[in-house]
């Protein structure tokens, strides 16, 4: 065996350049290949929510993400008719010991490259790659990439890879010739980032409005631009794919603007923001059925490559950095019995199967063992409506308005669904705020203070 690294990562996204960063500050060499020529910052926007806000400190971002994004303070639930229905507080204003962040999802990952060229090395990212095969032997697996530049194979010796290569996985592909295109909802999603002078409420706040089958999320990225997102439920879900999967097709205002012309706040022009966005990209929302097993000898799975999920409860990309290891029973529906273990990242679960097995098949296995069943859970949790159940319960028992909502649903009822949906995902508060940090003795360890959470408020 002629291996001069220890992990292949397939894939420059989020979960792929986070896994680098932590694989390097546990020891282990890494590199990473990506199929496009140009990283750019695509997109729309991304909340990080406390969970994986507290790993990226430990890795160092702490200030940067100051920098790039807003810190959170709330977000607040309407129904289509605009009627305020309850507000979730977030972050350090809901007691975590963690900000959450709302940033700009191609911003996020130009930063994480630029921490993964610094710390692990300008070698370390190779761009313009794409994965076409790869075999497993004894004591390490080769990989196969294109170079899209010069069109020749090139191979890649290493212990093990990685397949971080999104919702589209090759890596997946090959392990499941069979499973075919991602499965649909049936809901169509519309977005866009629109600069603006002002920000609306607070500068710090999320409006969730509509119901289950007609959908707006508005939420800053940064002091001068918002990012908003309709979906539009137009099949019943499974159904087969009516557009690509790609998140750069161009949408049409002009599609979307009479169904959402009846929302109105007091606070945002709707219409007028949809209206006035320069660029609106369209895609169909999806996610992937779960898979019997993630970790193939030498090879194994992360973020969406394996666990695709619906883009619910700010916790995509936060799955990708900081999922959960739990007991489950069941693993669906999410049952009081369910026992919280402690938390941990996809990343933070390879380091922590590394550090105890070393970059070994054996790793991969217990990596997947204890990650497989809390992801299953979510993208089922999530197929459901996750935390937005809420508004499906008021749109069904008062489609027409209300005049109080204790009438419909208590304040007691909303949090108990969104607590539930939070112990599942990965950001119990109490679990988070007392679990010990991955890198124990770390100089990048950020506390906060009383005077701090004061600050903040």
């Amino acid at each position: 065996m002629n291996t001069n690294v220890d992990v292949v990562i397939a894939g420059g996204g989020i979960g792929g350049l986070v896994t680098a960063l932590c694989l390097h500050k546990a020891g282990f060499s890494v590199q990473i290949y990506e199929a496009s020529q140009i990283l750019k910052p695509l997109g729309v926007g991304i909340g990080m929510r406390s969970h994986g806000t507290k790993f990226l400190y430990e890795l160092g971002l702490a200030e940067d993400l100051d920098k790039l994004g807003i810190r959170a303070r709330a977000t607040q639930y309407y129904s289509k008719n605009g009627q305020f229905i309850h507000e979730e507080l977030r972050g350090l204003e809901a007691g975590y010991n963690w900000p959450e962040y709302l940033v700009h999802r191609g911003d996020l990952q130009l930063l994480l490259c630029k921490h993964v060229l610094e710390k692990v090395g300008k070698s370390s990212v190779v761009l313009g790659h794409k994965l076409i095969g790869f075999e497993s032997f004894a004591e390490h697996v080769e990989v196969k990439f294109l170079d899209r530049s010069s069109n020749e194979i090139v191979k890649k010796s290493a212990k093990l890879l990685i397949g971080a290569d999104g919702i589209s996985s090759t890596v997946r592909t090959i392990l499941y010739p069979d499973e075919g295109p991602p499965v649909w909802s049936g809901v169509a999603m519309w977005c866009g980032v629109q600069r603006v002078d002002k920000l609306f409420l607070d500068g710090r706040t999320t409006l969730l409005m509509g119901n289950l089958n007609r959908r707006l999320v508005v939420y800053p990225i940064n002091e001068n631009s918002i990012c908003w997102f309709c979906h539009v439920r137009i099949d019943g879900p499974g159904v087969k794919l009516h557009k690509t999967a790609d998140w750069n097709t161009i949408g049409r205002v002009e599609d979307i603007l009479p169904l959402f012309e009846e929302m109105k706040t007091d606070f945002l022009d709707i219409s007028n923001m949809i209206r006035t966005t320069e660029k609106v990209w369209e895609f169909p929302v999806t996610d992937r059925n779960p898979l019997p097993k993630w970790t193939h000898n030498r090879v194994t799975l992360l973020g969406d490559a394996a666990h695709a999920m619906y883009p619910i409860g700010g916790n995509g990309a936060a799955q990708a950095i900081f999922p959960i290891i739990r007991e489950v029973r069941p693993a669906f529906p999410m049952e009081d019995t369910v026992t919280i273990g402690y938390n941990v990242a996809d990343a933070q679960a390879l380091v922590q199967c590394f550090q105890r097995y070393g970059p070994t098949v054996e790793a991969l296995e217990e990596y997947d063992n204890i990650r497989r069943g809390i992801a299953t859970s979510i993208v089922n949790s999530n197929r459901q409506g996750g935390p937005q159940q809420v508004l499906k319960i008021v749109d069904e028992h008062s489609p027409n308005g209300f005049k109080d909502i204790r009438d419909i649903i208590s304040k007691e009822e909303v949090d108990a669904i969104i607590r539930k949906y939070n112990r599942l995902a990965g950001f119990d508060l109490n679990t988070l705020n007392n679990e010990p940090n991955v890198f124990p003795n770390d100089e990048n360890k950020k506390e906060y203070t009383r005077d701090d959470k004061q600050k903040e408020s």
